[in-house]
């Protein structure tokens, strides 16, 4: 059974590289606590930044109409009233592929990760209060595979036995 306590905190690290074993599946490695909405992104799909917004986009059944840019995607991730949850967990699948036509926008798309995870992190009062709530996101990549990327820009998670 995978370790879900990172999941569950309210602090950063909200984003993690995950090396897999061969043969591992990413959700069974990475989990989802109970009441959490776990989704995910196969980064075989999103090898561009337009193939991405519409790949999160589409996992996190953002309303309809949402705009595909940087700025209506991290709007789109800040709010997810019509999924409510105790936590989020995103979960990129074979994520040296991600964004590999777009290099350029990766650390983009880490940023506003990070942003969106920092905004869930705090309560939000007014309007559309909300009380803070954990948003992760697991960048899955078999053993081996991890050095197809130079610089992932975030922590590789420790776990047990890896």
């Amino acid at each position: 059974m995978p370790a879900t306590d990172h999941l569950t905190s309210l602090a950063p690290p909200w984003v993690h590289l995950v090396v897999l074993k061969p043969g591992e599946r990413a959700e069974s490695a990475v989990g989802s606590p109970h009441g959490f909405v776990t989704t995910v992104v196969d980064g075989r799909r999103a090898r561009s930044k337009a193939a991405l917004i519409e790949e999160v986009t589409r996992a996190f059944r953002c309303p309809q109409g949402t705009g595909r840019n940087w700025d209506a995607l991290e709007e789109c991730l800040a709010d997810l009233e019509w999924l409510p949850a105790a936590g989020y967990v995103l979960v990129i699948d074979n994520a040296d592929e991600l964004l590999a036509e777009s290099p350029d926008d990766y650390r983009t798309f880490i940023e506003l990760l990070k942003d969106v995870a920092g905004e869930w992190a705090a309560p939000r009062n007014g309007q559309w209060a909300r009380p803070a709530a954990p948003f992760h996101v697991d960048l899955a990549v078999t053993d081996g595979r991890e050095a197809a990327r130079t610089d992932w820009s975030v922590p590789r998670l420790a776990r047990e036995g890896g």
